[in-house]
């Protein structure tokens, strides 16, 4: 603006001075004056010789100032070239978002958003980038940070003629409104390359003044939310690094020497505890870095610990906490107020009904809400209509209900919350989509001592559960439930909670606790008077019993049971329990009696088809084959198998049935066969994770493989069958497994090795006497020709 008024002055003054010119050579050349100045006629030629001077400088001045800069040389004064970007970070595990904003740029789009939570490593990402493609763009590289998670955000006419300056442009130049600035920018801009990096942007409307008008530039932006009225731009969204990524991070932070010597394990908890964030693994690495003699197993253990995690997330003036605050801070009363009831959530996503719930306000607001939440990345959208928070924001969410929130307020809320899974449990889709919400729904309840919630939930979501693969959440929820009902005082419901407890510790092959707590359940039961509760606390102790090869115990509980049902005129409890004692008798092969006991089972089972149908017509088929019946065992096995087949729900029942058919086939010398069924067999346990079943498969696979020669085959399986009883905790069927490796060494020819594993699987066994033992035993004696495992040789060496 003064270059323009000096060049104006100058056109003035030269103007007078040429009229001052003209006169003073009509002078000289024989003109006159008026007469009073007819005395100085004299000085004519003086003044056009002064004046011709001025008029010729006023003249190049002028030229100058209206002409092109130009150097000491005659040539235009080269623009000035910004470099003005930070160093450039080191960048780990983000390789996959490199290759999506390379491909991004190659297909043409010149404005790059990179959005995420705070915390993410938007900006890092952000000047590799741009590091990476400074070469491209020669006339400078620009760099603001915009402050748009702060509560003052840089403005942007601030920005521009911030940019503007360094572009070279005069300082009377960089002046004027928002809009004269960003004309003036895209002049400037508009036949160079440049890069420019816009940090933690706040919105839209700060961000478009500072585009580029050409399509010679590259802008990345990045920011908190997504920019999606931001005009041909493109987004890239990042979230928490994977598991892999997050440890190479932190090992670089850290250092890979001191990671590596650590326990197994320790920096994987870490590395799952920031839940991938790098800002959260720069700290902990930073801390530990700082602090060698810190052990990081220790420190796995404080970060685990949720009520530590955020304290224990700050290095100096860097915090975890304090990034997301600068978030929260800047949110509507309402999106607050969301964000917080949310992130009490018990489960690992909620849909819009559940949120309602929790926030106590109308869908139609809170929906608003959530989406303002996803925008500003506090809260995730994995799906259409779901909703989650990252870890850490969750705790810094339960941080502020705590903070913000009355106990009475957060009692209210989970108690809507827990009306509404209760009220809208069902089969197929919902439960699919809420299982895991409703389980920790229920244990968050029994720890707030919300304990009639608790309970109408479990006992609403219990019978959903009635898969063989669904007993880990059966024993999750009744287990919660238990608690629920002790709380409460309630022995009939404790009774109830606690058989439902040792099923699904039988289901999973974890007899020992199976059988304390169906022992617990009897226990409760007695003093009530409820001869129902108490006879189905009987069959399940009984059954516990009967896997733990207690005959005597189980007979007399087994027996007690069958009575109790009968007399109650419970036709279904008495068929199971019926079944469940013929099972004991064929277990300890007193054939004959299984046979009476589940004829009458058989003829008591009602038309219609059912699981139960699979359990007693497969065991009576079972007690023929004992008892030398094997038309009538094959018959009965070939319905059992058909019926198992016929859904999903009866998976466990089929992996019994195909055992059955196994035995068969080997017993007809078909060994193909027998292994051909016995492997499907522990498929079906595999899948359904039912321990003992996959334990009984291995087992079953290496007794018919010994008799066929193929004795690698029997070794691996025994070996696998015998680990798998370990792990349920069962050493009987553990040390069973042992004899039959033991025999299958000894049939390859390998007598040291079988003596080893035969006297291990005596010290497993012990005092019990399953009935398959002896003959496994005289087999061995067979073989190697001794009463007892021989000793091991004496080692020369110490001898």
């Amino acid at each position: 603006m003064r270059r323009q008024q000096a060049i104006a002055l100058i056109g003035v003054l030269s103007g007078l001075l040429s009229v001052l010119l003209a006169v003073a050579v009509n002078v000289a050349t024989g003109g006159s004056l008026p007469a009073p100045l007819d005395t100085v006629a004299w000085l004519s030629w003086p003044a056009v010789g002064i004046l011709t001077g001025v008029v010729g400088w006023l003249a190049v001045w002028q030229q100058r100032l209206t002409g092109p800069d130009t150097g000491p040389g005659g040539g235009r004064v080269p623009a000035a070239r910004p470099a003005e970007l930070p160093a450039a970070p080191t960048l780990t595990g983000r390789a996959r978002e490199l290759a999506d904003v390379d491909e991004l740029i190659e297909r043409g789009r010149r404005v790059i958003v990179l959005v995420g939570p705070p915390g993410v490593g938007k900006s890092s990402l952000a000047l590799r980038i741009a590091h990476d493609r400074r070469d491209h763009y020669p006339d400078g590289q620009l760099f603001a940070a915009l402050r748009g998670a702060s509560a003052d955000p840089l403005a942007p006419e601030a920005v521009l003629a911030r940019f503007l300056g360094a572009m070279g442009v005069a300082e009377d130049e960089r002046r004027g409104g928002v809009e004269d600035l960003a004309a003036r920018f895209r002049s400037e801009l508009a036949d160079r390359r440049v890069l420019l990096v816009l940090d933690d942007a706040r919105d839209a409307n700060q961000v478009m003044p500072l585009l580029p008008g050409g399509a010679d530039c590259l802008v990345l932006v990045t920011g908190r939310r997504l920019l999606a009225d931001l005009a041909q731009s493109a987004a890239q969204v990042l979230g928490g690094l994977a598991s892999d990524s997050g440890l190479a991070l932190f090992a670089e932070v850290v250092g890979a020497e001191r990671v590596a010597g650590a326990p197994p394990g320790a920096a994987p908890r870490i590395v799952t505890a920031c839940g991938g964030l790098p800002l959260a693994l720069r700290i902990a690495g930073g801390r530990l870095r700082a602090r060698p003699s810190w052990e990081l197993t220790d420190f796995a253990v404080q970060l685990e610990d949720e009520r530590q995690r955020l304290d224990a997330l700050r290095l100096g003036d860097l915090a975890v906490r304090s990034s997301f605050e600068a978030s929260y801070r800047e949110l509507p009363v309402l999106d607050r107020l969301v964000f917080r009831r949310c992130g009490a959530h018990p489960g690992p996503a909620f849909g819009l009904d559940a949120a309602a719930a929790l926030a106590g306000g109308e869908s139609s607001a809170v929906a608003a809400a959530l989406e303002r939440l996803v925008d500003v990345q506090l809260v995730e959208s994995p799906s259409l209509g779901r909703y989650r928070l990252h870890d850490l924001l969750r705790l810094f969410a339960t941080e502020r209900t705590e903070a913000e929130d009355t106990s009475d307020e957060r009692a209210t809320s989970l108690a809507r919350l827990l009306a509404w899974l209760t009220e809208h449990v069902a089969p197929g889709a919902w439960l699919a989509t809420e299982r895991e919400n409703a389980l920790a729904a229920v244990r968050r309840a029994v720890a707030c001592g919300l304990h009639e919630p608790a309970w109408a939930l479990a006992a609403a979501v219990g019978p959903l559960l009635g898969r063989a693969e669904d007993h880990a959440d059966r024993l999750v929820l009744w287990r919660a439930a238990t608690e629920a009902a002790e709380a409460a005082d309630d022995d009939l419901r404790r009774a109830r909670a606690l058989l439902q407890v040792s099923y699904a510790y039988r289901n999973s092959g974890e007899v020992i606790l199976a059988l304390d707590s169906a022992a617990q359940a009897v226990a409760v039961a007695e003093p009530l008077g409820d001869r129902a509760v108490l006879a189905e606390a009987m069959l399940c102790h009984g059954e516990a019993l009967r896997d733990l090869y207690r005959f005597d115990d189980a007979v007399n509980v087994l027996t007690a049971a069958v009575d109790c049902f009968a007399e109650l005129g419970d036709e279904g409890q008495e068929i199971r329990a019926r079944t469940a004692l013929g099972t004991l008798y064929m277990q300890f092969w007193h054939a004959d009696q299984a046979v009476a006991v589940l004829e009458r089972a058989v003829a008591l089972l009602p038309v219609e088809k059912g699981p139960q149908h699979v359990w007693t017509v497969g065991g009576l088929s079972t007690a023929y084959r004992l008892a030398g019946r094997r038309a009538e065992a094959i018959e009965l096995n070939e319905t059992a198998v058909r019926i198992a087949r016929s859904g999903d729900e009866h998976a466990f029942a089929l992996g019994y049935q195909l055992a059955g058919r196994a035995w068969l086939a080997h017993e007809d010398g078909r060994p193909d066969d027998a292994l051909t069924d016995m492997r499907e067999m522990l498929a079906v346990f595999e899948r359904i994770r039912h321990g003992t079943g996959v334990g009984l498969a291995l087992e079953g696979i290496a007794g018919i493989a010994t008799v066929a020669g193929r004795y690698d085959e029997a070794i691996e399986a025994s070996e696998a069958a015998a680990a798998q009883f370990a792990r349920t905790g069962d050493r009987v069927r553990a040390g069973r497994s042992r004899l039959v490796q033991a025999a299958a060494l000894a049939a390859a020819g390998r007598a040291e090795a079988a003596a080893v594993a035969w006297r291990t699987a005596e010290d497993l066994i012990g005092d019990t006497e399953p009935p398959e033992v002896p003959p496994l035993r005289e087999r061995l004696r067979g073989l190697l020709g001794c009463q007892s495992p021989p000793d091991p040789e004496p080692d020369p060496a110490t001898a």
